[in-house]
């Protein structure tokens, strides 16, 4: 790389330098032989630049893509383990542009401008150890412009950080939009306000044009701005030069070799103006990037493994969302064979229990236990590895069925597969499918039905053999027909794991073990279904509602 580097930048000094002998030799002293020695040489000059360009570029590109391929990674691999609290205060849009706008910029920096960077940098201080060796006066004369131009050029460049800042807020912005149109297009389209997204896209449109336009600006400011200062340095040298050359100091084809240098060089110091303006870009980037990562998760991953998880103990255990108190003094246990349902309306905390304990967000007071076992202490794969998860909203990847069932293993069981579709009912539709478990479903499932892609999930929740099992409203959008089989298939499976459900549907947990009913974050009754009939006027009026919707 560094090679190609002094290859380049030396050949760009060896170009100003042949114009010495083409014009005193052969024009001049009209020397035949050096006619023919010339030309070749010329050719071997841009060969070598050529060459060492390209092998520089390439070194460069290929050590610079690397990196940024590692910040990618990096970035994923830091938003992954992100609080659900912290990701959920995040658009989507914002982690789209971080990763993709971002990153790009600081691409762009490290892969292209750097080398060229560095390049033109040897360039510089090639020619102007030339012009020095060549004409020192002349040289003195030439160079003193140059430091006029570095209070401009440090202006701008602040300029243009904090314009390239601004861009890269907007653009997130702009992506998030646009995110959010994207996913929530049917809702758009059913209300008729296709207009009205596209004025309020549009004006998030234009504050991304004004910032590029500012750029812009900027940027196309510092060409004209060198090519007034270099044109004060070719006057002096041609002043300067041309009293020399007719004085007999200095020969003509020294002075155009002089002259040819000074015009190679303003080029190159033009770029790197320009270049370090550019960086600005990837310099906001990099500063964005690097505040991302040095984010502390809150959450910490404890250290011990459990294997499988026998006992689940609540006590005393409260919950904050921000100033709010989702739960409050909530105590219970559930062991290995057991089912158990929390119920309540709306905003109960019902789903916070079960995000304390996949530890998506952590408790405000009281502990959990696992075996007996600080959940603290326990390390998210660990317990994570042991919990089957069927949430509200199910998760549908753009790969076959059969990749879906079986996701996150690396090895797929297809035998196993079918078992598991066969007892969450989905098989007969998967089968009508033309390649059956080698489907390939689309994006969130759009080529299934609300039911068929609850089905799916379950048979992923049951392909996964944890020791513990959560529905969170898992067949809310099935037909009362395929509910009830699904419900006895997993009665039959699930005898010695332990089983967590939340519903509204009543008819849904009549089997549990025990029942909790939740009120404003409190645990206001609990026991079996008889037991509460019998004893809960609450529960008897909750079921009798359900009942009637």
């Amino acid at each position: 790389m560094l090679l190609g580097i002094v290859a380049s930048a030396g050949a760009t000094v060896l170009i100003a330098h042949i114009i010495q002998p083409i014009l005193d030799d052969i024009f001049i002293a009209k020397d035949k032989e050096m006619l023919y020695i010339i030309p070749p040489f010329l050719i071997l000059i841009y060969v070598v630049k050529s060459a060492g360009r390209y092998f520089q570029t390439f070194y460069t590109s290929f050590i610079g893509l690397s990196i940024v391929a590692e910040l990618r990674k990096e970035m994923l691999k830091k938003i992954l383990d992100f609080d659900f609290e912290y990701i959920n205060s995040l658009r989507s849009g914002e982690l789209q542009s971080r990763l993709n706008g971002d990153v790009t910029r600081v691409r762009y920096v490290v892969s292209e401008m750097i080398p060229e960077l560095s390049r033109e940098i040897v360039t510089v201080f090639s020619l102007m150890g030339y012009i020095i060796y060549q004409n020192p006066v002349l040289a003195f004369y030439t160079l003193v412009v140059l430091p006029a131009t570095f209070y401009p050029l440090s202006v701008l460049a602040k300029k243009m950080k904090k314009v390239s800042f601004k861009m890269q807020e907007k653009s997130a912005d702009l992506f998030s939009r646009l995110s959010e149109i994207l996913n929530n297009i049917e809702i758009i389209k059913a209300n008729s306000t296709e207009k009205y997204e596209l004025g309020y896209f549009e004006k998030e449109n234009k504050e991304v044009l004004k910032f590029n336009i500012k750029g812009v600006k900027v940027l196309q400011f510092i060409s004209p701005m060198m090519e007034i200062y270099s044109s004060f340095s070719m006057v002096l040298v041609i002043v300067i030069g041309g009293e020399a050359v007719i004085d007999g100091e200095m020969s003509v084809g020294s002075f155009f070799a002089f002259l040819t240098a000074v015009g190679l060089l303003f080029n190159p110091i033009k770029k790197i103006s320009t270049l370090f303006n550019k960086m600005q870009e990837g310099i906001s980037a990099t500063e964005r990037i690097k505040s991302f990562l040095e984010i502390e998760q809150k959450i910490k991953s404890g250290s011990d493994e459990v294997s499988e998880i026998r006992r689940i103990e609540f006590r005393d255990v409260s919950f904050h969302f921000g100033e709010k108190e989702i739960l409050s003094s909530v105590s219970f246990s559930v062991n290995r064979g057991q089912k158990i349902a929390l119920i309540g309306n709306s905003g109960g905390g019902k789903s916070s229990i079960l995000n304390l304990i996949l530890r998506f967000y952590e408790r405000s007071g009281g502990d959990i236990w696992l075996n007996g076992k600080n959940i603290e202490n326990v390390s998210f794969q660990s317990l994570r590895n042991e919990i089957s998860f069927v949430s509200q909203k199910v998760y549908i990847f753009n790969d076959t069925v059969a990749k879906n069932v079986a996701y996150g293993s690396d090895l797929i069981d297809k035998e196993r597969v079918v078992k598991s579709l066969k007892f969450a009912e989905a098989i007969d539709f998967v089968e009508k499918m033309e390649n059956g478990i080698e489907t390939v479903l689309s994006e969130f499932g759009t080529n299934l039905s609300g039911g068929q892609r609850q089905r799916i999930a379950i048979a992923r929740a049951i392909y996964k053999r944890s020791s513990i099992m959560i529905f969170d409203e898992a067949t809310s959008a099935l037909d009362n027909r395929v509910e009830q089989k699904i419900l006895q298939n997993l009665e039959n499976k699930f005898e010695n794991q332990i089983v967590i459900t939340v519903a509204h549907r009543l008819s849904t947990i009549e089997n549990s073990d025990s029942i909790f009913l939740f009120e404003n974050g409190k645990i206001v009754a609990s026991g079996n279904d008889r037991e509460l009939l019998e004893n809960c006027q609450k529960y008897r009026d909750l079921k009798m509602t359900k009942s009637e919707n």
